[in-house]
């Protein structure tokens, strides 16, 4: 269910218009898992783990239609969104980031979890005119421990137009 990641490469992948830079301190979600765990409705096309299956990162590229020029207005439309969304919201954090050339609209935001503080980070951009967002998921303290890894593979993130 679990497929571990080869030296570090560029990896295209074939169900999203993207390539990532895979190292051996990822795994990968088999396609059969994905179906498993996640719901058809918010089902990711691609999901990738940190080793300790602690931090999970997966992309959805949604029927959406989003032009680069809108990502940034996403900024201050969906932090609305979210807190109408998300019960238990204790922080939120929307900023436009660049990563490889590309503008994504980023949101960080802190919930309660019954083990302590979960932390979800939304980074959403266009892609080939579609709505492609990254969500990376993990408990606030995960993600500390895990943070180089998961930063690293965020910012080799490829979009292709």
């Amino acid at each position: 269910m679990v497929a571990g990641l080869a030296q570090a490469a560029t990896a295209q992948l074939s169900n999203l218009p993207l390539s990532v830079e895979t190292s051996d301190s990822l795994l990968t979600l088999t396609p059969a898992a994905i179906q498993k765990i996640y719901p058809a409705q918010s089902r990711p096309e691609a999901v990738f783990l940190t080793n300790d299956k602690k931090v999970t990162m997966g992309f959805e590229w949604r029927q959406v239609s989003l032009k680069p020029s809108e990502v940034s207005g996403l900024v201050n439309q969906f932090p609305a969104v979210i807190k109408s969304q998300v019960a238990g919201l204790k922080t939120l954090t929307p900023k436009l980031v660049t990563i490889q050339g590309i503008p994504w609209a980023q949101f960080v935001y802190t919930l309660a979890g019954k083990n302590g503080d979960l932390r979800r980070e939304m980074l959403v951009t266009s892609a080939q005119g579609r709505m492609l967002i990254l969500n990376v998921d993990s408990s606030v303290k995960d993600y500390s421990a895990n943070d180089l890894a998961v930063r690293t593979f965020v910012n080799g993130v490829k979009v292709s137009q």
